[in-house]
């Protein structure tokens, strides 16, 4: 949620702000958000344009933090934020332990060439 108990509107509710870049003059402030939750191509526009009505909510709320001038505010989705978590996601994945072969229904790895207890050992000096 943005300004936790303060926003009503459903559409916002898996809004997770990431950082703002504001203009030297304060004129503009680029917000950059991500969702909470995966969620569908029209969930993703619904959030969007909650957070483009919520610009007057969100405006009356900076002018609470003493700004003397109160910035436009243009919201951009954070996809750097995103990707950084799908790479997080994969690093986890990597870093699982493997699952039993027994559990899961698969057959038994083959043994490598290296694994082979039946090659016959040669020894020196013999033919």
């Amino acid at each position: 949620m943005l300004v936790p108990g303060r926003t009503t509107d459903p559409r916002l509710t898996d809004v997770i702000i990431t950082r703002v870049e504001a203009t030297q003059d304060l004129s503009t402030a680029k917000v950059y958000y991500t969702l909470a939750t995966e969620l569908d191509a029209e969930a993703q526009n619904d959030a969007a344009e909650g957070l483009a009505h919520a610009e007057g909510h969100l405006r009356h709320e900076l002018a609470g933090v003493g700004l003397r001038r109160l910035p436009h505010l243009v919201f951009t989705r954070d996809r750097g934020y995103e990707s950084g978590q799908r790479v997080l996601d994969i690093l986890e994945q990597l870093h699982r332990p493997p699952v039993d072969a027994s559990d899961s229904g698969q057959p038994p790895e083959a043994k490598s060439a290296h694994d082979d207890d039946d090659v016959d050992a040669i020894e020196p000096g013999g033919n």
